[in-house]
């Protein structure tokens, strides 16, 4: 399995019902070993203290650009993920898609600064996303003997194909 083949297996694992004891307890021992294996991938793409403080500086600046519910709150809106039912709510930013707007205007000479700092980071991120996600993952699955998934459980095939690393079919 490759180290991007965990996160589609996480996924998998969340979505996930099952009622058997050994099977639950399965999953759930998968669910929390390859949390604990993305949080330490994780790790090598955190941002540095300064990337970090662009970040928040970057978030201040779209609080302050956003619409405002009657309370004062900055508004959010959706926006879709590169997966159906995937997403986020990000701000809902009043001149977002105008260059000239003061939001815009004050984005760039922000990111001008931190042009190095983005660019550190941005660089890391690829690595992260086109070398490392590609090597083999050390992850030992928990495996589910396919006999007791067919005698006792039912399983949508959309989650069977994420969760197929832990199903031992050798019989």
């Amino acid at each position: 399995m490759k180290k991007n083949d965990l996160y589609s297996f996480n996924r998998g694992l969340k979505l996930s019902s099952f009622e058997h004891p050994r099977v639950t307890y399965a999953v759930n021992k998968n669910k929390r070993l390859v949390k604990e294996v993305i949080e330490d991938m994780e790790k090598t793409i955190k941002p540095s203290d300064e990337m970090e403080k662009f970040i928040k500086e970057r978030e201040e600046l779209a609080k302050k650009h956003s619409y405002k519910d009657p309370k004062g709150n900055p508004k959010l809106k959706k926006n879709p993920g590169q997966q159906p039912g995937e997403g986020q709510m990000v701000y809902d930013i009043d001149g977002q898609d105008d260059e000239k707007s003061e939001y815009n205007k004050a984005l760039k000479k922000m990111e001008a600064r931190n042009k190095a700092e983005i660019d550190k980071h941005e660089a890391k991120m690829e690595k992260y996303n086109e070398e490392f996600l590609d090597d083999a993952s050390d992850y030992k699955v928990f495996m589910l003997p396919l006999t007791l998934l067919e005698a006792h459980e039912k399983c949508p095939q959309a989650v069977m194909d994420l969760i197929h690393w832990m199903v031992d079919d050798t019989k």
